[in-house]
């Protein structure tokens, strides 16, 4: 687990395209088992749903709508609800997310304090290389001491030249698949 690998955890995730929620839920649970001690996680889903046009990948661009609904997106807020105290829902889409909160973003608990560096990011929206570069670009700028990129879906764009980007950026390829990778940075 990339959750594992991190040495000395500040407590701030993200996922893009939470859809059902199953990528957050593993995020956060490894969490909790590998650094129970660590009481300050947030964690940040990032999607849209609405039943937005959808590019599955560079072939699969899409101007149909898909069944990621809004009863979807409040079926999966009720659920985390539930348990997942650490999970905060952004209901935005990548372009609209990366404009308001180039800075960092806030969370209110007592105080407020903006998250503006992450150590686990899941990327799983659009699956094209125009988007898949926008997202990492914004992430390059909000890295941790020890960042670990989890990219979904690799066979579905240029993954060639998002590897070659990360490694320019002292990222190494630590876990590769048919359809994922995982890069990790070190300061």
């Amino acid at each position: 687990s990339s959750v594992k690998r991190l040495s000395s955890p500040i407590g701030s995730s993200f996922e893009i395209g939470v859809r059902r929620g199953m990528g957050s839920k593993m995020i956060i649970d490894a969490y909790r088992k590998y650094h129970p001690s660590l009481y300050n996680h947030v964690h940040i889903g990032l999607d849209p749903y609405g039943e937005l046009p959808y590019n599955f990948s560079e072939d699969r661009k899409s101007n149909t709508n898909h069944d990621y609904t809004n009863l979807m997106k409040r079926e999966m807020t009720i659920n985390f609800s539930k348990k997942y105290k650490e999970f905060n829902f952004v209901n935005l889409d990548t372009f609209e997310f990366f404009k308001r909160f180039k800075d960092g973003y806030p969370i209110y608990s007592k105080v407020k304090k903006i998250i503006n560096k992450f150590e686990i990011v899941h990327f799983d929206g659009l699956h094209d290389i125009k988007n898949v570069t926008i997202e990492i670009d914004y992430f390059l700028d909000h890295l941790s001491h020890q960042t670990i990129f989890i990219l979904d879906d690799i066979d579905s764009f240029d993954f060639e030249s998002i590897k070659n980007k990360l490694i320019k950026r002292k990222f190494k390829l630590i876990e590769m698949g048919k359809r994922k990778a995982s890069f990790e940075y070190l300061d």
